[in-house]
């Protein structure tokens, strides 16, 4: 039967239990994951982890002989901020779409893909396929992180969804990049900056919504030249790992049910302070977090 989100890209260890998807699956909505995993014990460890989590996960695939499940080397620093190397080639390098899949998100409310798994020809071919589809609201989460980091690439997929999701640094260097042709650190610091870097952004790939992570600074919505922010909830940070994730279920639920702006980015901005509150990447939420979302 098909859920209403739906999440193209990377299933993996030590990122899993399975990110955005699971964290979609806690705050009550249906959610499937298209993806792939190797024929080794790590799959069937992972694969049953998704289902734990009440992610729907009939569209994984075992990959081909010789493609092993995913995995990633995570290091936390002292502050809880998390680096990433990322193990190549892997069986997510490889997610094949079925026929049954495109017609199951036909139906669906949203679908959600990023830049990550887009790192192999195969994957950027079997994408385009999924967004040939009208009807579901399609995110686009950017990950600029070395030595995945291809801007190219990301403007042309930015150009195919309706909402683009990137943290403060990644809009900085993006709008630096469209400017001046190089890759180069920078952050944005103040709100006419973010809106500044949206615009340019905007103007390359005609992206309506840009959304824009900054930590413990809250949330901006870029919206067809409109900014609006929100402040994040104050916390210790534990880790980061998965927070940008639980941040991106909560932008989808609230984006695609229409609630105001502004709770759409507070909700999204206490679901992503929760999980970097709490070691690990899918921390439970607790009743009042649910409570507080679904009101």
């Amino acid at each position: 039967m098909p859920t209403d989100f739906y999440a193209f890209g990377e299933i993996l260890w030590d990122c899993l239990p399975s990110g955005r998807h699971a964290h979609l699956a806690q705050i009550g909505v249906s959610a499937s994951l298209i993806s792939c995993i190797g024929r080794d014990s790590l799959g069937d460890e992972i694969l049953q982890v998704a289902r734990d989590k009440k992610v729907n996960t009939e569209f994984i695939t075992r990959a081909r002989i010789g493609l092993a499940t995913g995995t990633v080397l995570v290091t936390v620093d002292a502050t809880g901020n998390a680096t990433y190397e990322l193990v190549q080639p892997a069986a997510w390098d490889e997610i094949t779409v079925s026929d049954e899949a495109l017609a199951a998100v036909a139906q669906a409310r949203a679908l959600v893909y990023g830049s990550l798994s887009c790192r192999s020809p195969y994957n950027r071919d079997q994408l385009a396929r999924l967004l040939e589809i009208k009807g579901p609201l399609r995110f686009f989460d950017v990950n600029l992180r070395p030595p995945f980091a291809d801007p190219p690439l990301v403007m042309e997929l930015a150009k195919r969804t309706d909402v683009l999701k990137l943290n403060d640094g990644e809009v900085g260097q993006l709008a630096h990049w469209l400017r001046t042709g190089d890759l180069v650190p920078e952050t944005p610091r103040i709100a006419g900056e973010i809106a500044a870097a949206c615009a340019t952004i905007a103007e390359a790939t005609n992206v309506s919504h840009i959304c824009v992570t900054m930590g413990e600074e809250g949330a901006a919505l870029w919206d067809r030249g409109n900014l609006v922010t929100a402040p994040a909830p104050k916390i210790v940070v534990k880790d980061t790992v998965g927070a940008g994730d639980a941040f991106m279920a909560g932008l989808m639920v609230g984006l695609t049910r229409g609630d105001e702006t502004r709770k759409v980015l507070e909700n999204a901005c206490s679901l992503g302070a929760f999980v970097a509150s709490h070691h690990g990447a899918t921390p439970l939420f607790p009743a009042e977090i649910i409570e507080r979302f679904n009101a």
